[in-house]
Parts: structure tokens; sequence; C-alpha cells
């Protein structure tokens, strides 16, 4: 018994609407044609690949804005420094400049320069990304409460 292969084709077209050729998508594979028919390359996976969903991490400028009363470290080590460094882009300098600034809006407790830098390193090196409001709700209860309370003005 054969098996048939699925496979699906697909038009593209330019910008302006033209036709630009096809894709026959089958077995995890894509072919690309140009509007001849000739093979223009092969590539594993769809293509083109789908955009990636952007997440919207303004709620993280929002508290790193206003501060936290509890649950700062963490917050630096698992969203602030990898949104800063990894999202933003900003220098290692300037990050752990904000950090600092993020940390001391309560007055309470000590965070020291080189503890912020290896986490600034770390985060850079392993291209970490801050976690979601939702792996936070999953992860780390108090510290999406405290984060709420920022977010809803309380």
């Amino acid at each position: 018994m054969s098996e048939e292969k699925k496979s699906k084709r697909i038009l593209v077209h330019y910008p302006d609407d033209t036709p630009a050729g096809y894709i026959e998508y089958a077995n995890g594979i894509s072919v690309i044609y140009n509007n001849e028919g000739e093979l223009l390359f092969r590539v594993r996976g769809k293509f083109p690949p789908p955009p990636h969903k952007s997440s919207d991490y303004s709620w993280i400028d929002k508290v790193l804005e206003k501060g936290l009363q509890d649950s700062r470290k963490r917050f630096i080590l698992y969203v602030a420094s990898r949104y800063l460094v990894n999202v933003k882009g900003v220098s290692e300098e300037e990050a752990i400049n904000l950090l600092k600034e993020f940390y001391y809006k309560s007055q309470s407790g000590k965070v020291y320069e080189s503890w912020l830098k290896s986490v600034i390193r770390g985060v850079k090196n392993k291209g970490l990304l801050p976690w979601s409001l939702k792996r936070i709700e999953e992860r780390d209860k108090e510290m999406y409460n405290e984060i709420m309370k920022v977010l809803k003005g309380n």
C-alpha cells in the first residue's frame, strides 16, 4: 500500500499583488518555486514562518516606574532584568542604575550592585525573556498580588 503525500500549495504574490510563485508544503518541508515553476529553495518547516506573537510589556514599565513594596528582588530576577536587557536592549550599566532606582523606591532593604551585575550578565548571556503576568500568577502568587496592586493603582 502506498501512502499518498498530503501537500498544500500556496500561491504567493509581490506587494503590488502580481504573482510571485508558489510554495508546496508537505511532510514538514516547504519547497518554494518562482512564477515559472523553477525551484528556488527548500526549508524545513512552514515558509514564510508564522509571525511571532508580540508580547505586551507595558505593564513592566508601569511597575518599574511606581515600584513594589514586596517581592522586588524576585521581580528584578524574573522580570525587570530580562526586560531591560533582552527586550529594551539597554546597556548593562544603565540596567543596573534603573534596577537600583526601582529597588529604592520603597525605602526598606538593600540591594547589592554585585548581585545586580551577576543577574544582568546571566540573563543577557542566556537571552532570557521576562515572565508573563500569567506565569507570575502561576508560580509566585505573592509577587503577582503586589504587581496587581500597582497596576490597579491601589
